[in-house]
């Protein structure tokens, strides 16, 4: 091959974005998201001008609010207690909420060994069951946590190598002989062009769980389900006649080929899972997330490769 067709090979694959970027990775092993009033004090995460107090749980159940965009934001330096526990958090901004049949599961965020960004299951009682299914409820209490962040500044697609990939906490405590859970799932989420867009679903055998489970998806050729504006300031459970249940997924919704969303502007996940009658609880979480994605050149960048073209034509031509 000479120079001007190996030249127009190069520009060819130029104008088809080989430069893909890692737009997010959050990891709650490398640097925890929360820590202990001892581990956080003089930390270099204590720049908030702020006192922690407690064991570092102050955000473990902080998410039972439902999932509204914006609004439901948490951002390094802000601090909730729960109990005798006020705790900073100071990992990236997440945007998070929940939908769920009692008030007993909620949406958290933790240290690795306390399932990272997670759902928290207490107690769940014989009474606490019988009640969701006389309401028209499933075998169990359910609750789903999305927790959303925002990718890096850009303009990106996903290109077809570009993937998504996560460690799961998956404790013992859910199956086995403890059977505490019925049900547990993971997906990952993506906001492209203002809509929200649900991947692969993926569940776990709680009768042989491990410790973590790790999932890698090829974000291009997934076929991402159409959950459209999934934002309400409703916080009803899930039982009650006026609630949302705007992170139930329709798995017959329609459907979009990763490789056609555009605009992409958050990823992130969503949790779903189902407690049986137990005590003493279960964490359920992510504690690793990385998306790659493309990033789509500047309109000068077209401007310059069409102009190549054009010369590289014309001086073939002439060679002619």
């Amino acid at each position: 091959m000479n120079k001007l067709p190996k030249l127009l090979v190069a520009l060819i694959a130029l104008s088809s974005y080989a430069n893909a970027v890692n737009i997010f990775n959050v990891s709650t092993t490398s640097s925890s998201p929360t820590a202990s009033a001892a581990n956080f004090a003089g930390s270099a995460n204590d720049v908030y001008g702020t006192t922690d107090v407690g064991n570092g749980a102050g955000w473990g159940q902080a998410l039972g609010a439902n999932f509204n965009g914006a609004s439901s934001v948490v951002t390094a330096g802000m601090q909730n207690t729960q109990g005798a526990n006020t705790t900073t958090y100071f990992g990236p901004t997440v945007y998070a909420g929940s939908n769920r049949d009692i008030y007993a599961p909620a949406g958290g965020i933790h240290n690795a060994s306390g399932g990272g960004y997670r759902i928290r299951v207490n107690n769940v009682t014989q009474a606490n069951v019988d009640a969701i299914a006389a309401a028209g409820g499933g075998a169990g209490a359910n609750i789903k946590t999305i927790f959303m962040f925002d990718a890096a500044a850009g303009d990106y697609v996903f290109g077809e190598t570009d993937t998504v990939s996560a460690t799961v906490g998956t404790p013992l405590s859910m199956g086995n002989t403890t059977n505490k859970s019925s049900f547990a799932s993971y997906r990952a989420v993506v906001k492209a062009d203002g809509g929200y867009y649900a991947g692969n679903l993926n569940t776990f055998d709680l009768t042989a769980v491990v410790a973590t489970t790790d999932f890698t998806e090829n974000a291009s050729s997934t076929n991402w389900i159409s959950l459209g504006n999934i934002e309400s300031s409703v916080g009803a459970l899930q039982t009650n006649n006026n609630a949302p249940l705007n992170l139930t997924v329709d798995e017959a919704g329609t459907t979009v080929a990763g490789s056609a969303l555009t605009g992409i502007t958050q990823v992130g996940f969503l949790l779903n899972t189902t407690s049986n009658v137990q005590s003493g609880g279960y964490n359920f979480g992510v504690r690793e997330f990385s998306v790659d994605a493309t990033a789509v050149p500047e309109p000068s960048s077209y401007a310059l490769i069409a102009g190549m073209l054009a010369l590289a034509s014309i001086m073939i031509r002439r060679r002619k």
